[in-house]
């Protein structure tokens, strides 16, 4: 018996390991020089500590600013997918108009689609639309997506519907049933969303680098893109440190919300 749970334990801590040797690899050589980061073999820490590469990458970056240009994209992008994505979820699992069925099949067709085939509409809609080169632009088209109708709506077929009947005798309109009702029992799911779509909106460089020209807009991922471009030798150590800095609030979020992130996926893929 002891060894039937011993076996899987152990084979656990093993996978574990594995998943995070990239981070530990990533933290430990953002410490490093570029010449110790090249060497070979390679060393498993730093010889010298260099603490440096963080204040000239934070520098180099404008990291205060493009930090806030990437949050200022990410937050407002996440409440409102979270928002719309959820209403029209309720709609479709709830609600009956013409038309439905196919709207919904139609919709989770074009998931289907490349991202890169939809790159040169977007970008002239979001030109006509006198959004380029600002982060308004980075927002609103994106602020709907069908993989949160489709996620959202998963979860809330699982809502009886005896309950939102009962709220509807009650007196209860639609929004209110929807926000004091629905969301609520959404909030697993919606946890999950918000991690899912945060670091989709936190990480983007395609869009940002179509649709920004101006330096004062860029974003964390594309600024670090064109530095590491603009260098003949590619300062490795600098971003691998600016790649921690990156990654630490994503990082914590997901620490804070990990159990209702876990509880959202399960909720999203198992149904009954």
């Amino acid at each position: 018996m002891y060894a039937k749970k011993l076996l899987p334990t152990i084979v656990l801590w093993i996978f574990g390991i594995l998943f995070f040797l990239p981070v530990y690899w990533l933290i430990a050589s953002s410490l490093k020089s570029d010449a110790e980061i090249t060497k070979f073999p390679p060393t498993l820490w730093p010889d010298t500590m260099v603490w440096k590469n963080y204040p000239e990458i934070w520098d180099l970056l404008k990291f205060n600013v493009t930090a806030l240009n990437s949050l200022t994209i990410a937050i407002p992008t996440v409440i409102l997918t979270v928002l719309f994505s959820s209403m029209a979820g309720y709609a479709f699992s709830k609600k009956r108009f013409l038309g439905k069925d196919a709207m919904f099949v139609v919709l989770i067709a074009t998931m289907t689609v490349p991202p890169t085939v939809l790159l040169l509409p977007l970008y002239f809609i979001i030109t006509k639309l006198g959004m380029f080169d600002t982060l308004l632009g980075l927002i609103l088209p994106f602020s709907v997506t069908v993989f949160a109708i489709f996620f959202t709506k998963q979860s809330i077929d699982d809502i009886p519907n005896e309950m939102l009947e009962a709220a509807k005798v009650d007196g209860s309109g639609d929004f209110r049933t929807f926000f004091k009702i629905v969301m609520p029992l959404l909030r697993p799911t919606l946890t999950a969303l918000i991690i899912i779509d945060f670091v989709q909106n936190w990480n983007s460089f395609t869009m940002p680098l179509v649709l920004l020209q101006s330096e004062d807009n860029f974003t964390l991922p594309l600024k670090l893109a064109l530095m590491a471009q603009e260098s003949v030798s590619i300062p490795w150590s600098k971003i691998l440190a600016a790649n921690v800095l990156t990654l630490l609030p994503v990082l914590a979020l997901f620490i804070a919300m990990q159990k209702q992130f876990v509880a959202g996926l399960m909720a999203g893929a198992v149904k009954g």
